[in-house]
């Protein structure tokens, strides 16, 4: 298939899911959602030396009292991945915001921790600037989560970023998905980062529209996309 009908094929699935929207979604009267001006965050994916877990844990835990102190950090995220990978998401309005929680204490304290309680932990890699293409907010609690990374396929970024546009209007219809951000890495690499109160929504959101679609659209846009690549996470703590 030539890249012009892998766009073709991509943008009329799009166009399908925005009419299936406009057609059939219903305003949650139930469901507030949050006005954003978040433009900008950082993704750090950090792997605890062994025997280290809990230190990690307990760190990260410790880091919110911190954060909570930085007015210009929007939304502040620690989570688990598996039992020694952990992470940290957090966002900001602008580059300001941005500078000052990375000279912040918990940007201090991290650093000074990681020889001792991290492994291969290196700033320049492990802690990521991102952008924010779109994001979804309402108020709930938040205990389990997805984080999805992808690639795009050569010339499929505008592709991808478009597909997740579309995907802030889909899942504007699952009251149980508290948040939801899009979430541009560099120029090839996305991610979808989301939150929920518990199992039952992160399951509703799986087999929603949203998850639907990703499955539908990876092979034309995604490289070497896998499931395995939707990786479940337990929220620690959050801002």
């Amino acid at each position: 298939m030539t890249k012009s009908k892998v766009r073709l094929k991509v943008i009329t699935l799009i166009a399908i899911m925005g009419l299936s929207i406009h057609t059939f979604s219903k305003p949650n009267k139930n469901t507030m959602q949050k006005e954003t001006d978040q433009k900008i965050g950082l993704l750090v994916i950090m792997k605890a030396k062994p025997g280290k877990e809990k230190d990690v844990k307990d760190f990260l835990l410790g880091g919110l009292a911190l954060v909570n102190q930085e007015p210009e950090t929007a939304a502040w995220y620690a989570f688990q991945v598996d039992d020694r990978t952990f992470g940290i998401f957090d966002t900001f309005k602008n580059e300001e915001g941005r500078q000052a929680h990375l000279s912040g204490e918990v940007a201090k304290a991290l650093l000074a921790n990681a020889d001792h309680l991290l492994e291969s932990f290196d700033m320049k890699v492990s802690i990521q600037p991102v952008d924010l293409i779109a994001s979804r907010l309402t108020n709930g609690d938040e205990h389990k989560g997805l984080l999805v990374i992808m690639k795009a396929k050569e010339d499929m970024s505008t592709e991808v970023e478009n597909f997740l546009h579309a995907g802030k209007q889909l899942v504007s219809d699952e009251p149980k998905t508290v948040s939801w951000y899009a979430i541009k890495i560099d120029s090839a690499t996305y991610a979808i980062f989301d939150t929920f109160a518990d199992d039952s929504g992160r399951d509703a959101h799986l087999n929603g529209q949203v998850a639907s679609a990703l499955m539908k659209n990876a092979p034309l846009i995604l490289e070497g996309f896998e499931t395995q690549a939707i990786q479940t996470i337990d929220i620690l703590a959050s801002k």
